[in-house]
């Protein structure tokens, strides 16, 4: 995985100097791109670099997570506080002119510090990349060593190489603002922007950052009031021009679920739960299959379309996984997680009846069904079920969240409520006490982060 997720980093894959990546890689060294940044893309990496980050705090996959956001608030953040769809691959009729330089070019910017530069991001005389008919030495930037290596390499320090690099990255940057820009697709569509949501919420759980928490209230706010219907709870699909259109898919629904937990999660504020739980019931009324199989019993998927949608020959179910997860994995892995902290048993059912459908699926091909896959993982260990009461609850949610623990769920409070995993919970001796459930089973409560890790582990 580390491999994986350092040659992407450092590929040519992701803008290196703006931040962002591409739709995918032409060859197999994440080198050449096919240029065209996709909201769906830049939302799920946002969630895997930042996850990564608390599992191995690679000072990369900070930048990565740091730089990607700030390209997304750039340049595809919507004034009402959407994320529009993507940017083209081409500008001026040409993929990737805007991103690539050629030789002389970069000479000419860098100046004295064209050498190291060319030597960090593999630029020759000849160019690294022949795609433009009549240009000569075109370049992409990539690397293939990372910050520390080539710093020690240099004889510089860490800190040098960082100044040295901010300073160079300015002045490519200006020069190529000054550039005709790539088109770009303005629709807001309600699932990628979910997934975008889980990337920000994720990011701020993982590294604290006010301006990422900010960016995401102000997108759930957004979602929910320009792209749900408010006469029935019914979700848009695409907003674009001030207006919302189409009804919304179960893809809709699923991301927008996931992003609101990851938001609840990320500050315990119960309304986003709640929200949650009336999306997924929205769901359970209109996008069920009530068919029951003689052998089987009562079918659990559900329909890819809205029963009150445009009449369709056959309503079909989404099980695999494209460029973002199967909708029914995504609600599988939702009814779960609300399961446990709505208590309600049913939801868990469902989920589990979801999983049981698949499951030979998995077991003949999990390639084109890993978030199946890895739901059966997670779900082969008890979940923890972390419940955080007392004035501090946002600050111990805050140190849970550095570390890596992905089987877990998070609820707190810092006065009382009325969720199930919640009441009857106090402090501990006027401290606030941290109670770690697993099947609803609660071990004795603790009021030291390093107890708690303690009972975890």
């Amino acid at each position: 995985m580390k491999l994986t997720l350092d040659r992407m980093a450092l590929g040519g894959i992701y803008d290196q100097l703006g931040g962002g990546f591409a739709r995918y890689s032409t060859d197999a060294d994440w080198f050449a791109p096919h240029f065209e940044k996709m909201l769906y893309d830049n939302g799920q990496l946002l969630t895997l670099y930042a996850e990564a980050y608390s599992l191995m705090k690679s000072p990369l996959y900070k930048h990565v997570v740091y730089q990607t956001i700030g390209f997304a608030q750039r340049e595809l953040l919507s004034p009402e506080g959407g994320f529009y769809s993507a940017l083209d691959a081409d500008s001026e009729g040409v993929e990737g002119k805007f991103y690539t330089f050629t030789t002389p070019e970069l000479r000419e910017i860098l100046g004295a510090d064209y050498d190291w530069f060319a030597e960090l991001y593999n630029l020759t005389d000849a160019g690294n990349w022949e795609h433009e008919p009549g240009v000569d030495s075109l370049n992409i930037l990539h690397r293939t060593e990372s910050d520390e290596a080539f710093a020690e390499r240099m004889g510089w320090s860490l800190a040098d190489l960082n100044v040295r690099l901010d300073a160079t990255h300015i002045r490519l940057l200006q020069v190529r603002n000054e550039r005709i820009r790539p088109g770009l697709d303005d629709k807001i569509l309600c699932s990628w922007n979910g997934l975008m949501l889980k990337g920000l919420a994720t990011a701020y759980r993982v590294f604290g950052e006010p301006e990422f928490l900010t960016l995401a209230l102000r997108l759930a706010f957004f979602l929910l009031k320009k792209m749900r219907d408010s006469r029935n709870g019914r979700l848009w699909h695409t907003y674009k021009l001030g207006r919302a259109r189409q009804a919304g898919f179960l893809d809709d629904y699923a991301a927008l679920i996931d992003g609101l937990l990851a938001l609840y999660q990320a500050t315990f504020t119960e309304s986003w739960l709640l929200e949650a739980d009336q999306l997924t019931k929205y769901v359970l009324a209109n996008f069920s299959d009530h068919s029951v199989d003689e052998l089987t019993g009562p079918e659990p998927l559900f329909f890819f379309t809205d029963k009150n949608s445009e009449e369709l020959i056959a309503r079909r179910k989404e099980l695999f996984d494209n460029v973002i997860p199967a909708s029914n994995s995504m609600m599988a892995e939702n009814l779960y997680i609300l399961s446990l902290l709505l208590d309600r048993p049913d939801y868990g059912d469902r989920a589990d009846q979801m999983l049981g459908r698949v499951q030979p699926l998995v077991q003949q091909n999990a390639d084109y069904l890993t978030n199946w896959a890895s739901q059966y993982a997670l779900r082969s260990r008890p979940t923890a079920e972390i419940a955080i009461v007392g004035p501090n609850a946002d600050l111990i949610r805050a140190e849970l969240d550095t570390e890596f623990y992905p089987n877990k769920i998070l609820c707190g409070t810092t006065g009382k409520s009325e969720l199930p995993l919640l009441q009857q919970r106090g402090l501990v001796n006027g401290e606030t006490a941290v109670y770690v459930c697993y099947n609803r089973a609660c071990q004795l409560p603790v009021t030291r982060l390093e107890e708690a890790w303690q009972i975890l582990h």
